[in-house]
C-alpha cells in the first residue's frame, strides 16, 4: 500500500470527547426510528401553513467523488443569504431539523456556549475549521431510510428518472421547506457525493435543479483519497464507534469500511476489489474507481440534455489557481446573486490554494497505472496537468 507523507508535524489522531457524546445522541434516535418519525410528524404539522405556502426553487446540489473539493465549495455557497442548507448539528436528529436548532440555539445562549460554540477541525485533518452551525453533508440518513442497497456494492446504486418512491419524494420536500423556514431563505444547498448516481431522479423531482460537478486532478485526488482511508483507519482504532456512527449518518467513503459507489457496473467493483488487495495495484484499483464514477457520469451529460444544462463542471484546480473566474461562473450557473456574495467571493480568491499539508510518494509505474486508466476520463473533463504528473 503507498503510504501518504504528512507535512504537519501535529496530526493528532485523539477521537474528541464530544464525538462521544454525539454519537450516543445520534445512535439513540436513530434506534428508536418510531420516536424520531413521531417528533417529524409533530414538526411538520406545526409548521404545515408555512411549509404549504412554499415551492422549493432552484435547488443547489454539490456532488463529486469525496476529497474532489465538494466541501469548499459547500462551505463558501452557504454563506450565501439565499440558501438553506444542512449543518453539522443536524447529525444529531435530522428528523428535526427546525425545533432541533430552536432548542441549540437557546441552549448555547444560557448553557454550555463553549461547547456548542467552539470551533474546531474536522475528522478529516485537512485544516477546515468547523463549529455545529457550519454546512455538512446531513441528508443521506434520510436516503438510506428510504431506498433500499444504497451502500452494497454488489448491486448499481443508480438512481433515474425511472425510479418513483413517493414517500421519500413527500418526505424530502417538506424536510428541504423545514430547513428553508428555519433558517430564514429562499433556496436549498446540499453537498452529497452519493448524488453523483442519482443527478436524472432529483432532475425529474426538481426539473429546475442546479447541479455542480467536481472533479480533481486523478493523481491528487487519489493521494488524497488514500490519506483520508489511512487516517480514518487509524481513528477507527482509537474509537471503533467510530464506524457505526459513520454507518448511522451513511459516510461510508474512508476506513476500514469504505464502499465504492456501484455506478452500474458490478464487474468494475470487483475488479476494484481484487486490485486493492495487492501493494503493486493497490493505487491502480483507486484509479479504477476514479475512472468508474467520471467515466459514468461523462457518459450520462453525453446522453441527457437536460442533465447537461442543469450541471455546470467546477475543475479544483481551476477553482484555486483561477478563483476569481470560476465562482463567477458558479453564480452564474445557479442563478445566484452576485451583489449579495461579494464580500465572500473576494475572500475565497484571496485565500483558496491547493493542500499542501501532504505529499505522495507514487512510483513511476503507479503514476503510469493511474495515467493509463484514467487519460480518457481525464480527458473528457479537460483536465491539465495529468501527463505532467509522470
Amino acid at each position: 500500500m503507498v503510504k501518504i507523507k504528512y507535512k504537519s508535524k501535529n496530526q493528532d489522531f485523539k477521537f474528541p470527547i464530544l464525538g462521544y457524546s454525539g454519537y450516543f445522541f445520534t445512535k439513540f434516535f436513530d434506534t428508536v426510528k418510531p420516536l424520531s418519525y413521531l417528533l417529524d410528524r409533530l414538526e411538520t404539522n406545526w409548521l404545515r401553513n408555512d411549509i404549504n405556502s412554499l415551492s422549493i426553487n432552484k435547488p443547489v446540489y454539490i456532488t463529486g467523488l469525496a476529497r474532489s473539493g465538494t466541501t469548499i465549495l459547500l462551505e463558501m455557497l452557504h454563506q450565501h443569504p439565499d440558501l438553506a442548507t444542512h449543518r453539522y448539528s443536524h447529525l444529531l436528529l435530522p428528523y428535526l431539523p427546525h425545533w432541533f436548532s430552536l432548542i441549540l440555539n437557546k441552549l448555547s445562549s444560557f448553557f454550555f456556549k463553549k461547547y456548542l460554540t467552539s470551533p474546531f477541525e474536522r475528522l478529516h485533518k485537512d485544516g477546515i475549521i468547523v463549529t455545529r452551525d457550519s454546512p455538512e453533508m446531513v441528508e443521506e440518513v434520510i436516503w438510506q431510510q428510504f431506498f433500499d442497497n444504497l451502500h452494497d456494492e454488489d448491486v448499481s446504486n443508480i438512481i433515474n428518472e425511472e425510479n418513483v418512491n413517493l414517500k421519500f419524494e413527500k418526505f424530502y420536500k417538506t424536510h428541504i421547506s423545514k430547513l428553508i423556514i428555519n433558517q430564514n431563505r429562499s433556496r436549498y444547498l446540499a453537498k452529497n457525493n452519493y448524488n453523483i448516481t442519482r443527478l436524472e431522479y432529483l432532475l425529474r423531482i426538481f426539473p429546475n435543479s442546479k447541479f455542480l460537478l467536481t472533479i480533481r486532478n486523478p493523481v491528487k485526488h487519489i493521494a488524497s483519497l488514500i490519506k483520508q482511508t489511512q487516517l480514518f483507519i487509524r481513528m477507527e482504532r482509537e474509537a471503533p464507534l467510530l464506524i457505526d456512527w459513520l454507518r448511522i449518518v451513511g459516510h461510508y467513503e474512508f476506513g476500514s469500511q469504505q464502499v465504492c459507489i456501484n455506478s452500474g457496473n458490478t464487474d468494475i467493483i470487483r475488479k476494484i476489489r481484487e486490485l486493492s488487495k495487492h501493494k503493486e495495484t493497490y493505487v491502480k484499483g483507486w484509479a479504477n474507481y476514479w475512472d468508474s464514477i467520471y467515466g459514468y457520469i461523462s457518459n450520462c451529460l453525453d446522453t441527457n440534455k437536460k442533465l447537461k444544462k442543469a450541471t455546470h463542471i467546477v475543475r479544483y484546480d481551476d477553482l484555486c489557481g483561477n478563483s476569481a473566474e470560476v465562482i463567477d461562473k458558479i453564480l452564474e450557473h445557479t442563478e445566484l446573486t452576485d451583489s449579495k456574495f461579494e464580500k465572500v467571493k473576494n475572500f475565497y480568491i484571496k485565500n483558496l490554494h491547493k493542500p499542501a499539508y501532504y505529499t505522495s510518494n507514487f512510483t513511476e509505474q503507479e503514476l503510469n497505472q493511474i495515467y493509463e486508466v484514467t487519460k480518457t476520463t481525464a480527458n473528457w473533463f479537460e483536465l491539465k496537468g495529468l501527463k505532467e504528473e509522470l
